[in-house]
């Protein structure tokens, strides 16, 4: 009898590999994005105009009571006579000029600029120790206030086109015939002024021909010497006309 054979079994074929799951998309956030904010550098400090240090502490020239040896310091706003309110000097263009009224010559422009407006004035005056009499009072400084306190520093003040100063050749203006005038420095020199005998310490108002007013100050035969006081911004806060009515020796001296 003849034997069967069984079918031989194939060998099972490899299972496929599964295929790689997919990757999911990573959600996105729902939070509001921004801009970083720009980096804000600090301002740069103000730039400083190349003048010189004032050698002293001119704000002692316009502290009430302030005493230099024996004579004390008088300070007060300056009124033209018969009036109330107080003086102003105009400023327009914001250049202010110092000169001698009888001298062409003498017209010096301030180097810094002033600033314009309608500038109050006030009057420092010396006054000798237990001294009743006010005739015997000397004018110890005109001061042009242009800005606000506090002040900074002191420098002096230079005359435009001018070369800057040395310490020990301050830029100065001597009278001929006793007195100093301030005016608006735009125009030029406006001639010769009309003024009477220099005495005492008020001031004398003069109107120009072209419309600009002139503060004339009785100065004698002193040389007198400009000063700013500045503020931290380097603005003027005012303009003080020294002078030179307090010797170095009371400058010196203790109160």
């Amino acid at each position: 009898m003849a034997k069967t054979t069984k079918p031989v079994k194939k060998p099972a074929a490899p299972k496929k590999s599964a295929k790689p799951a997919k990757k999911l998309p990573v959600p996105k956030s729902t939070r509001v994005t921004r801009p970083a904010p720009p980096i804000v550098l600090p301002p740069a400090p103000p730039a400083q105009r190349d003048e010189l240090a004032a050698p002293r502490d001119v704000g002692r020239l316009i502290r009430y009571g302030e005493r230099f040896g024996p004579n004390k310091i008088d300070v007060r706003m300056w009124n033209a006579p018969n009036t109330s309110v107080p003086a102003q000097l105009p400023i327009t263009s914001g250049s202010l000029a110092i000169f001698d009224p009888a001298d062409k010559k003498s017209w010096r422009l301030f180097d810094r600029p002033a600033g314009t407006g309608q500038f109050r004035i006030m009057l420092s005056t010396v006054k000798p120790h237990n001294a009743m009499d006010q005739s015997k009072d000397r004018l110890a400084g005109l001061v042009i206030h242009t800005g606000r306190p506090p002040i900074a520093r002191w420098v002096v003040a230079h005359f435009k086109g001018h070369k800057k100063p040395k310490p020990g050749e301050l830029p100065s203006l001597t009278s001929s015939e006793g007195w100093i005038a301030l005016t608006e420095g735009a125009g030029g020199w406006p001639g010769a002024l009309e003024l009477p005998p220099a005495a005492g310490t008020q001031p004398i108002e003069v109107a120009l021909a072209d419309g600009r007013r002139a503060l004339a100050i009785p100065t004698g035969n002193s040389a007198v010497i400009g000063y700013w006081a500045i503020d931290a911004a380097d603005k003027p806060i005012c303009l003080v006309i020294d002078c030179d009515a307090i010797t170095q020796k009371d400058w010196k001296a203790k109160s």
